[in-house]
């Protein structure tokens, strides 16, 4: 069985003055992404992944020359930059995700010769002070967003929110295979170590860490086919008077 906090009371329509936005917060590996776009379907809401904006001042970090040590100079970056979003729950291969600037990002999104620019500048104050008014904006039609601070930081009064998690070996597993069907090298041990490092750098940091917000239902990814948590969720945003659900 799934464990699911404390409900919250659900919200009548008529008491709504803005879209619904369903928050999925976890760590890395729990499979927030993949049941944030099926949710985003099944409720036609846009699909929000918070953590592209961070992937994308990373981008616009390594056009400027920036290194990340220092603070001030990345903030005004964060804030100067335009960072747009393919909120397409439906987009299939070869669609863009994320832009820069107006130009697509591509794969250099997600090089991971950039994951220490990305680590230290998710978590400076001043980048994350100025990513939350476009995170925010992305969402003004109502959306699914997912991230590690959605429910906490991003979006407090999100009508559901969801906080996935598994075994620490169970998401590494999963992130082997991810890397094997695209035909990556995968050291196994190291993978777990890298998960395990992760965890606690997003549990631990001063700023926005990694934690369930209050009256959060959480599921167990671990113990769930993504057909089975997809359900789940959907019942939670049943209960709560999400239309759509």
């Amino acid at each position: 069985m799934s464990r699911v906090a404390d409900e919250p009371a659900a919200v009548e329509t008529g008491e709504r003055d803005r879209p619904p936005v369903v928050t999925v917060d976890g760590p890395a590996g729990s499979g927030k992404s993949t049941l944030g776009r099926r949710l985003a379907v099944a409720l036609g809401l846009p699909f929000v992944d918070t953590g592209l904006f961070y992937r994308g001042v990373t981008v616009a970090a390594v056009r400027a020359g920036l290194d990340g040590s220092d603070p001030g100079a990345a903030a005004r970056l964060a804030a100067a930059v335009r960072i747009e979003l393919n909120t397409d729950p439906g987009g299939g291969p070869g669609t863009w995700v994320v832009r820069v600037d107006g130009e697509d990002a591509g794969e250099a999104a997600r090089d991971p010769r950039d994951a220490p620019l990305l680590t230290a500048l998710s978590g400076m104050a001043g980048v994350r002070q100025a990513l939350l008014a476009p995170q925010r904006q992305a969402a003004a039609s109502g959306a699914v967003a997912v991230g590690r601070d959605c429910g906490t930081v991003v979006f407090p009064h999100a009508e559901v929110k969801l906080y996935l998690d598994a075994a620490p070996e169970v998401r590494a597993s999963r992130r082997e295979v991810q890397l094997r069907t695209r035909g990556t090298a995968v050291d196994a041990a190291q993978l777990r170590s890298e998960v395990a490092d992760r965890d606690a750098r997003d549990s631990e940091r001063v700023v926005a860490p990694l934690r369930r917000a209050a009256g959060a239902h959480v599921i167990d990814t671990g113990a769930h086919g993504i057909d089975e948590v997809v359900e789940l969720a959907l019942e939670i945003c049943r209960r709560a008077g999400v239309p759509g659900s």
